[in-house]
């Protein structure tokens, strides 16, 4: 794999967010960084999560989601959708959820990243692009992006890239755990070749041991 250009880094704030149904606070809504930004264990330090249970954390310190599927989503869906639409830290060119796999590890300038997991779609996609179905569809097409978890801290430029400098599981993709995840009943052996996986984060894999059968 070559090194994986990043479009945009984004960071975010607490605000309050207001739908024509509810109003919410969130960090979101996030903007594309001008300048070098410190990434530490636990994510950019300037880029705020609001719910810790569902978003952040050690495990789940970076949300990347990638380009392509903003120009699948254009492509199958006729949907328009602005940059950062799903409230990601960075996105990715040329590749997918479909490429990356489970304990992945990137150089990142001088940081060290490594994937622990898919992302878990929740409604603020829906609720935040007015695009009502949008969150539906991310989990229907298995396009959820995945969190990074922090190796390294270290300086991140605007320009940086992602170089691909280990990988563990081969086969082992976003993709693929997606489909184990929202098709449990027919992928109980998967579940378990993805459970093997030391790198998979915490949260994810108390849920995916859910949906083993007893």
């Amino acid at each position: 794999m070559e090194k994986i250009a990043v479009y945009n880094i984004y960071l975010g704030q607490v605000e309050t967010i207001k739908t024509p149904k509810k109003e919410f606070k969130s960090a979101y809504k996030k903007k594309a960084i001008t300048q070098d930004e410190y990434l530490s264990y636990t994510g950019f330090i300037n880029d705020v999560q609001s719910d810790m249970k569902h978003h952040g954390g050690v495990n789940r310190a970076l949300c990347v989601y990638p380009y392509a599927t903003y120009e699948y989503f254009k492509k199958e869906h006729d949907l328009d959708l602005k940059d950062c639409s799903f409230g990601e830290n960075i996105t990715i060119l040329t590749y997918d959820d479909s490429d990356i796999c489970l304990g992945d590890q990137f150089s990142f300038e001088n940081a060290l990243v490594e994937v622990t997991q898919p992302r878990q779609p929740c409604s603020h996609i829906s609720n935040v692009t007015g695009i009502k179905n949008l969150t539906a569809l991310t989990v229907k097409n298995l396009k959820t992006g995945f969190y990074l978890r922090v190796l390294k801290e270290g300086t991140i430029k605007k320009d940086s890239s992602l170089q691909l400098i280990k990988r563990v599981h081969e086969g082992i993709t976003i993709e693929f755990i997606n489909k184990c995840f929202f098709d449990a009943k027919n992928n109980q052996e998967n579940i378990k070749k993805v459970l093997a996986c030391a790198e998979l984060s915490v949260n994810y894999r108390e849920e995916l041991e859910r949906k083993l059968k007893s």
